[in-house]
C-alpha cells in the first residue's frame, strides 16, 4: 500500500512517496522548526538549534551522522538545554481564585523551561489569567490560557422566576430557532450571567 506522507506540512507540501521514488540516500529538509527525527530515517527535518517559542514544543538540537550508498547512521544531538512545554490544568475541584493561584505555585517544573498552562474544565468563579501569573510563585510560568468553561445548571437557572431565569429562556428560544450556533450559544450564556 502506498504511503501517502504529506513533507512539508502545509507550506508547499510533497509526498514523502514521491521523495522516495528518487532514491535519494538521505534528504535533508528545511524551514519547519519542529524535528521529525527517526533514528536512520532517510527524510528528516533538523528543527531549528534553538526553541524560539510555545509553537515549537519539545527538543530542539541538530542531526549529525555519517551516510554512504550502503549505510546511514544518524542521531539527535539536543543543543537546546531551554524548553518550552505546555501543561494542561483542570479548574473543576477548585472553588476560588485564590485556591488555584495557590495550586499553580505548588506545581513542580524543570526550571530550565518555559511554561503555559491551559485551564480547562468548569470553573464556579472568574478568572483573570493576567492577575494569576501575577500572584504566582513559579516564575517560569509565562503564559496562561483560559480554556474553561463557567459551571451552570442551564435548566434550574431557567425555571429562576428572575433576570437570570428570563435571559436563559430566551438564548434557549434563539438556539431552538437556529439563529446562533452552539458555541455562540456557551459563550452568550457565560458572558451574560458573569455580568449579572
Amino acid at each position: 500500500m502506498e504511503q501517502r506522507t504529506k513533507i512539508g506540512f502545509s507550506y508547499q507540501p510533497i509526498l514523502e512517496t514521491k521523495i522516495n521514488s528518487l532514491n535519494f540516500d538521505y534528504v535533508a529538509m528545511g524551514h519547519i522548526h519542529k524535528t521529525n527525527f527517526k533514528e536512520n530515517k532517510r527524510i528528516v527535518y533538523s528543527g531549528s538549534p534553538i526553541s524560539f517559542g510555545f509553537d515549537e514544543l519539545g527538543e530542539h538540537g541538530m542531526v549529525v551522522g555519517e551516510i554512504s550508498k550502503n549505510e546511514l547512521q544518524t542521531e539527535f544531538v539536543k543543543l537546546d538545554e531551554r524548553m518550552f512545554e505546555k501543561y494542561s490544568f483542570s479548574v473543576d475541584n477548585i472553588t476560588s481564585m485564590e485556591e488555584l493561584v495557590e495550586k499553580i505555585s505548588d506545581l513542580n517544573f524543570d526550571e530550565k523551561n518555559m511554561i503555559e498552562i491551559v485551564l480547562t474544565g468548569n470553573r464556579k468563579f472568574s478568572i483573570n489569567t493576567r492577575e494569576i501569573l501575577q500572584l504566582i510563585a513559579n516564575r517560569n510560568i509565562l503564559k496562561m490560557k483560559d480554556q474553561t468553561q463557567i459551571a451552570i445548571d442551564i435548566e434550574q437557572i431557567s425555571n429562576e422566576n428572575n433576570l437570570r431565569g428570563i435571559f436563559i429562556k430566551e438564548i434557549i428560544k434563539k438556539y431552538k430557532e437556529g439563529k446562533y450556533s452552539e458555541e455562540q450559544i456557551k459563550k452568550a450564556i457565560e458572558i451574560g450571567l458573569e455580568v449579572m
